[in-house]
């Protein structure tokens, strides 16, 4: 195969993002053609006209032999016959020409999807390299410069009337390619006004879903354009600084902010950039500790359009109760009485299937009836399916069932032997073709996989003590899993408390990536050895899976 003819090399894109649109180059591009779309329509006349910094710079003008009769209502709209390209050179003869004329330039066109397309249909035919995108549209651009009541359409005549432009289009290239150029310094112009500064945020602008907001993107002026959280709230009062409404984290947070206003395909992030009257930024080192202060923000203001807002108080704990006589598991939502503790989870859903795996595995009681060493009542089914020990009806003895207590706690910590039994039981049901069972029983594994592989990370982060570590070049410090920001963090009891879940498991993800290097430590972080085989190969194992179990969390 042939290698491609790099004609199209060198054409301006968007990779020189921050440049100021007065360095520019626009290649104002208009085509004449003989239909609608290629390859049925040919192309007749090319115009074109390169600006910068607001000063001409070059003209391009050819009719083209388009090979095949021209319509006679194309030639009554622009006035090009078949008689008046009988002598013009074919479109291979003058694409290379074009290409290298538009050179260093942005490929700007009205309703540009159409000239780009025809331009670049015919490169790829002729085997040239296409013209790099996105184009700039100025019908696009005007919908988000404009508004219905400076202009009744997006018509590049309705556009050049309304900035009285030097030329007026009238179906031929060259002329429309000017009015084009004119219609596109006269948005600039406006769109200057609303932040519209540089080839970013003209590419923001230009893919825009709608001008709603576009008008508040002034917020973000002031904001530095390093890594960090920003904050959007109300408008402040003479009480203070208005409500948070939306916590969030960039690597730039100016360009962050700005892309907001440009257009977001949430309704939920519409409704709360149309209550937003300011923007706060909180500048951050490094990674880690943008990732903290988010959770923290969002822990501590709760904002209304923040998911993460208020999830955390959805989550759930599972708690082995040793102050009842006779111990079971509970799903709980906070962290109260003598207990042992998995967790926190996602949801009392995936924390209700934990305590399932665990029950299939260990006997002890599931009655929520309260039990004192003497209570005595009528068995469940579960007794007599060998499923419960049964204390109620004397079928074991204190003694023994303390011992059981003692083996899934014992099991919490080194879990190999009970995963082991938990996957058998699984792939006996499917080998038996029980296939729905299998499927429960895969997803309270899964379940309790995951909660036990979490919670042996975020224990030895805050068993450490006191943690430094160096993460990209950043030294960081932590105090019982909490980074050390401002000083006086005490740090986090174990299990988690919810708020702090989130937190620390954006840390965890963070120093799991690799990169990471620990300078120092109270107590050397490391994951207990027993159990830890298992763990890994069935959160392999079950991730693998096509449809993916039904967890959350």
């Amino acid at each position: 195969m042939a290698a491609r003819t790099e004609v199209g090399a060198g054409q301006a894109s968007f990779e020189d993002l921050g440049l100021p649109l007065s360095e520019v180059t626009f290649g104002c591009v208009d085509l004449e053609t003989t239909g609608g779309a290629p390859p049925e329509a040919r192309i007749t006349e090319i115009g074109a006209v390169k600006y910068r910094g607001g000063q001409r710079v070059g003209t391009y003008r050819t009719l083209v032999d388009p090979g095949v009769p021209i319509p006679r209502f194309v030639s009554y709209l622009t006035g090009i016959d078949d008689l008046m390209v009988r002598d013009a050179p074919p479109v291979e003869a003058v694409l290379p020409s074009l290409v290298e004329f538009l050179r260093g330039s942005v490929f700007v066109a009205h309703n540009a999807s159409f000239d780009f397309r025809f331009l670049n249909h015919d490169l790829d035919r002729l085997g040239y390299q296409t013209i790099p995108g996105p184009p700039v549209c100025t019908a696009r651009l005007a919908r988000r410069v404009l508004s219905p009541d400076d202009v009744p359409n997006l018509r590049l005549a309705t556009l050049a009337q309304f900035f009285r432009t030097a030329t007026q289009p009238c179906h031929r290239a060259l002329e429309d390619a000017e009015a084009c150029a004119d219609v596109l310094h006269g948005l600039l112009d406006l769109g200057g006004r609303l932040g519209i500064l540089t080839l970013t945020d003209l590419r923001e602008a230009v893919r825009a879903r709608g001008r709603r907001h576009l008008q508040k993107v002034r917020l973000a002026d002031g904001l530095p354009s390093t890594a960090g959280v920003y904050l959007f709230r109300r408008a402040p009062t003479e009480a203070g600084p208005g409500e948070v409404l939306y916590v969030g984290k960039a690597k730039d947070i100016r360009a962050r902010v700005r892309s907001y206003f440009y257009g977001d395909d949430r309704r939920r992030i519409d409704t709360m950039l149309a209550e937003a009257g300011a923007v706060e930024a909180h500048p951050c080192r490094s990674e880690v500790e943008a990732l903290v202060l988010e959770a923290r923000l969002i822990r501590r203001h709760a904002p209304r359009y923040n998911r993460r807002g208020k999830s955390w108080r959805r989550y759930a704990y599972l708690k082995l109760d040793l102050a009842e006589a006779w111990p079971r598991l509970k799903v709980v939502r906070r962290v109260a009485g003598e207990g042992a503790w998995l967790g926190p989870f996602r949801s009392s859903r995936v924390a209700r299937l934990a305590k399932e795996a665990l029950e299939e595995a260990f006997p002890i009681r599931r009655c929520t009836r309260a039990m004192g060493r003497s209570t005595r009542f009528a068995p469940c089914a579960l007794a007599d399916l060998g499923r419960c020990v049964a204390p109620c009806d004397d079928r074991v003895t204190p003694e023994r069932y303390e011992g059981l207590v003692r083996s899934l706690q014992h099991a919490l910590s080194s879990p190999g032997g009970l995963l082991e039994a938990l996957e058998s039981r699984m792939d006996r049901l499917a080998s038996r073709e029980r296939f729905e069972e299998a499927a429960d029983a895969r997803d309270r594994l899964h379940a309790l996989v995951g909660a036990l592989a979490r919670a042996r990370r975020e224990r030895w982060l805050v068993d450490a003590g006191r943690l430094e570590v160096e993460v990209d070049g950043h030294r960081l410090a932590f105090r019982r899993g909490a980074l050390e920001r401002r000083g006086g963090e005490a740090g986090f009891d174990w299990p988690l408390p919810l708020d702090a879940a989130d937190e620390v498991r954006a840390v965890l993800a963070v120093l799991a990536g690799g990169g990471a290097r620990v300078l120092a430590a109270d107590r050397a972080p490391a994951e207990p050895v027993d159990g830890g085989a298992a763990l890994t190969r069935l959160r392999t194992r079950l991730g693998a899976y096509g449809r993916q179990p039904r967890p959350d969390g």
